[in-house]
């Protein structure tokens, strides 16, 4: 973009807040930037419910157990968040202990089985004839006993970073796996009433105008899925890559220490370590080295990280059911009913008690599995209606453990409370919910389009009107608009959100229009003594073309 007697221009973005900058002079670099600023971010969860009778509230315990005490009476008045009833915990306890001792003996594997596969690489590094070495007896082992043992701590090291690779590409394949099994459910529910044929209209009713938002939803969630399979599929290649280099470094190793010489690519995977009691196997076992002579293979240390991210999710289970053994009162009133008595067996969602006054409503939206463990007790809740701008606000009451798993995938009710609205919320209207999972304040953030995202760290790219760079960052709350920069970037820094000639992903096309042959103009603020890049001159300036 060239202008007479101008190389560098900002523009506000009013919706958006934000000043952008558009590098000129050069016309090989032809960047948009913005500069890192220190401002709030807020990273929330969306989901939306039905709003309940705003007299009324059903308690239910959300896992099944015998009641163990009931605190309340009928025609008791009680408060929010007052305990209406408990749960005998000797079973839940149980259980919470065996999905830690789960946890714990899956790391152990993991652990036992890293140490095999090193264990049996630095054997047959050290059983390898050294070429420096003079004759068969201890005083022909001195140099090349020390070239060897330096030998075996790099192949060990090299060993080492093998497997963390394969275990980390094996963690992010099944986040994945669980990511695309929510965007799924999420895409069956969402589609369940979209692209609905219309009966012929006569020629009296009115033309239909605008798109279905049903049909807008269906498509948008369709993408959803398509993009979460896409990452799917990357996360499963780099998993097979991080493995055929492991198998292969294995290959290399022990194939080289049996005389045979290396063994081919082809079977790497499957590769076997000797276990740490010296016998070795090729039959692909997967029964514990250390217990049984068993192998030690590349798949198999993918394998043992699978299987910690189970039992993980196991526990999260467990300890969520153990604090689910309290029903709370979600809202102020009277008890006016008691269906349960000390010593009965109650299942998940069995209604315990019965309380009506007050004005608080309760909503009830749902959570995906793979998200649920961002949810808490207590975290506020932005609720709004189709149609207004304005919010209440409201909190989490009750995180159900009844998974619902009617769309094919798991999901948990969550229950939010809105103890006195400030807008309408009438019985069995739907409403919208921002449950806020994390708040920063007064940090260094950039908009979420200027980072490439990997799980908490990212990449930007910084341009100081010379040299474009790539600079690794770590990430901390992730808002609508912008995202935290937790290290790695300094405030004021510019970052570069596009090239002139590609869109910036979710801008407006009048931002996206500069430079490229379109109509645009800048204006002065009203009183102010100069545009959004500092210069003054007339209150306004247009430019059409290129």
């Amino acid at each position: 973009m060239r202008w007479p007697l101008i190389g560098l221009v900002a523009v506000v973005v009013i919706g958006a807040g934000t000043a952008y900058g558009v590098a000129g002079g050069n016309p090989a670099a032809r960047y948009r930037t913005v500069a890192a600023t220190r401002t709030d971010v807020q990273q929330t969860l969306s989901t939306s419910g039905v709003v309940d009778a705003a007299d009324r509230a059903d308690l239910a315990f959300a896992t099944s157990g015998t009641v163990a005490a009931l605190k309340v009476a009928l025609g008791q008045q009680v408060k929010t968040g007052q305990v209406i009833a408990t749960l005998d915990t000797g079973d839940l306890d149980a259980a919470l202990t065996q999905a830690q001792a789960s946890v714990a003996k899956a790391i152990a594997q993991l652990a036992s089985d890293r140490a095999a596969q090193s264990a049996a690489v630095s054997n047959a590094v050290s059983s390898k004839p050294s070429s420096g070495s003079s004759g068969t007896g201890s005083s022909g082992t001195g140099a090349s006993g020390a070239g060897s043992s330096g030998t075996s701590a790099a192949t060990l090291a090299a060993l080492k970073g093998l497997q963390d690779k394969v275990i980390a590409a094996q963690t992010a394949a099944s986040a994945a796996i669980a990511a695309a099994k929510s965007a799924l459910a999420a895409q069956t529910s969402a589609c369940a009433s979209a692209f609905t044929p219309t009966p012929t209209a006569s020629p009296t009713d009115a033309p239909t105008t605008g798109p279905d938002p049903a049909d807008a939803a269906c498509t948008t969630a369709l993408a959803a899925v398509q993009d979460a399979q896409d990452a799917v599929s990357k996360a499963q290649d780099d998993l097979a890559h991080a493995l055929d280099a492991l198998a292969g470094a294995l290959a290399t190793a022990l194939g080289g220490s049996s005389g045979h010489g290396s063994t081919p690519a082809s079977s790497a995977r499957s590769v076997a370590a000797p276990s740490n009691n010296g016998s070795t196997s090729n039959n692909g076992s997967t029964s514990s080295p250390a217990s049984s002579g068993g192998t030690v293979t590349a798949a198999r240390l993918a394998s043992d990280q699978a299987q910690i991210y189970q039992t993980q999710a196991d526990l999260i289970t467990a300890q969520q059911n153990r604090a689910q053994a309290v029903v709370r009162s979600t809202r102020p009133g009277r008890v006016v009913a008691v269906d349960a008595a000390v010593g009965d067996a109650v299942t998940a969602g069995h209604t315990v008690a019965t309380v009506v006054g007050g004005n608080a409503v309760t909503i009830v939206g749902t959570v995906p599995e793979t998200q649920i463990g961002s949810v808490k007790l207590g975290q506020v809740v932005q609720v709004t209606v189709p149609g207004i701008t304005k919010t209440t606000t409201g909190q989490v009451t009750q995180i159900s453990l009844v998974a619902d798993t009617s769309t094919g995938t798991t999901s948990y009710p969550v229950t939010v409370t809105v103890e006195d609205p400030t807008i309408s919320l009438p019985t069995g209207s739907n409403a919208l919910m921002e449950i806020v999972i994390a708040t920063a304040h007064n940090v260094v953030t950039v908009p979420t389009s200027a980072v490439v995202r990997s799980g908490t760290t990212g990449t930007v790219q910084t341009w100081d009107g010379k040299t474009l760079a790539a600079k690794r960052v770590t990430l901390g709350a992730v808002g609508a608009r912008r995202v935290v920069i937790a290290s790695g970037l300094a405030a004021g820094t510019e970052v570069v959100l596009a090239a002139i000639d590609q869109p910036i992903k979710g801008a407006s096309s009048t931002l996206n229009n500069r430079g490229n042959g379109g109509t645009f103009s800048f204006r002065r603020p009203a009183g102010g003594t100069g545009g959004a890049g500092g210069f003054g001159g007339p209150t306004s300036f247009s430019k059409s073309g290129g």
